[in-house]
């Protein structure tokens, strides 16, 4: 009878579960909130999704977000909806808060490829009325005047010292000259230039964002905030809840900003190695000898730290055997590096895309100095490069004082700028092979080459697989 009993009910919790079958498919069609509750009800309901989705409407999401997602925070149920924005003509200060956000996928304007002008600049709202107005208006003027002969004579440079191809078609050859001219002069936009950028966030992030957005000093970037959180609603009606401020990280950066603004050094070099784990080659070994037995942690290090160097280099090719464009194991990501770093604007707007890592970022400054490309020196056109950065130098200086943060407007892509970054093995790997080859930015390159060096000086072994691209 007990058999007998217990069959049954198997066979009841059969029936109630719906088929066994295998099936993967799509939700398509239905609204972004209402997938999200089709998922979180998986959990304590039996019916397969479509038949879950197909029994809610409007009213019984909004109610079950308002409940489950607002009132008791159930956070991870909004990651299932994801919105697409689409943000036009925010300067590239405000791009910067907007991809602070490392679970989000961003594609921007890029000041390599396409023309720019002084029309599609920002003029922020907290200069409006103040002595600093002019000023600011003088030093963009200056600044744009510049890139355009810049650009101009950068294109007859390029021109007379790049000969053109035998089957090469006129209009390509002139485009490549263009585009060489604008990967340099590109370094005399500031930071208010414009542009646009597309943003993918699930509903979690978009909260976050939005609050991070709404406590900054700026008041463009607040403004987007808003705007984003309102053009969310179509979307996710429920999931873009009412983000408020964060006191916290106001209060935070108003105690640090009064007690340390003003308080600079010079930089001696553009890539410190200032933190690494002396022992991180054993700790990989020990991660790969963990994965693939039953031994403990503990027992796998003591087994690394008996083996030799030549054994374990053996082990790490092991580990590495047959890749070839994908990216090594995750155990590679138990060593990690901190790097004080020092780059012009323009690199940093690249280095920032890659969000596995911990970013701790100055705000852009003109106390750092700027970078002269050398072609541009070599097209003769130092002086009138030097002429309108140093115009932009000296403004930012005169209004940083009562608008420290809407000066960050007037740093431009060549200006020096500092950051604190912590990688593991694994995501430097991906960052110095792709910023190393020969299609990314110059600047971003030496960057990349410099931290190749320093990882390799403080672990050899470890990182004989790491090459730059050339």
């Amino acid at each position: 009878m007990h058999k007998e009993g217990e069959k049954k009910h198997g066979k009841e919790n059969a029936q109630e579960g719906g088929s066994t079958k295998r099936r993967v498919y799509s939700l398509n069609g239905y609204p972004e909130e209402t997938v999200s509750v089709a998922f979180a009800k998986t959990s304590r309901s039996p019916e397969a999704f479509d038949e879950i989705i197909s029994e809610l409407d409007k009213e019984s999401t909004r109610k079950f977000h308002e409940t489950w997602v607002i009132k008791f925070g159930h956070g991870s149920v909004a990651e299932h909806a994801s919105v697409h924005l689409a943000a036009e003509n925010v300067s590239r200060l405000a791009v910067e808060c907007i991809e602070g956000n490392r679970l989000g996928a961003y594609t921007e304007k890029s000041t390599r490829y396409q023309e720019l002008d002084i029309a599609h600049t920002h003029f922020p709202t907290e200069l409006e009325g103040t002595e600093y107005a002019e000023l600011y208006e003088q030093a963009i003027g200056e600044l744009f005047s510049a890139y355009d002969s810049c650009l101009a004579g950068l294109i007859e440079y390029y021109r007379k010292n790049t000969p053109k191809k035998e089957d090469e078609p006129e209009k390509r050859y002139e485009a490549n000259l263009k585009l060489m001219a604008l990967d340099n002069a590109r370094f005399l936009l500031p930071n208010a230039t414009l542009a646009n950028v597309g943003i993918t966030f699930n509903a979690r992030v978009l909260i976050h964002a939005i609050r991070k957005m709404l406590s900054s000093p700026i008041d463009e970037v607040r403004e987007i905030g808003r705007e984003m959180e309102k053009a969310a609603r179509d979307s996710l009606p429920t999931l873009a809840g009412d983000p408020q401020p964060s006191k916290y990280a106001e209060n935070v950066r108003i105690s640090f900003h009064s007690e340390l603004w003003d308080q600079r050094a010079p930089f001696k070099s553009k890539v410190e190695l200032v933190h690494y784990e002396k022992e991180a080659l054993d700790k990989v070994v020990a991660a790969f000898l963990y994965r693939y037995s039953a031994l403990s942690f503990e027992e796998a290090r003591h087994r690394a730290q008996k083996m030799g160097v030549a054994e374990k280099r053996k082990t790490l090719e092991k580990a590495l055997e047959g890749i070839s464009r994908e990216p090594p194991l995750r155990e590679f990501e138990h060593a990690y590096y901190t790097f004080d770093l020092v780059m012009d604007q323009g690199a940093y707007c690249e280095f920032k895309r890659h969000r596995m890592l911990t970013l701790t970022p100055q705000e852009p400054t003109v106390h750092l100095g700027y970078l002269i490309p050398e072609d541009i020196k070599k097209a003769g056109l130092e002086e009138t490069f030097r002429k309108a950065l140093d115009a932009s130098t000296e403004a930012f200086k005169k209004m940083e004082a009562d608008f420290p943060y809407a000066a960050g407007y007037l740093a431009t892509n060549a200006h020096y700028r500092r950051c604190l970054a912590t990688m593991n093995l694994r995501e430097l790997n991906h960052f110095i092979r792709l910023r190393s080859s020969p299609w990314a930015h110059f600047t971003i390159r030496e960057v990349a080459k410099g931290m190749l060096e320093k990882i390799q000086n403080a672990h050899p072994i470890l990182t004989f697989w790491i090459e730059a691209k050339s």
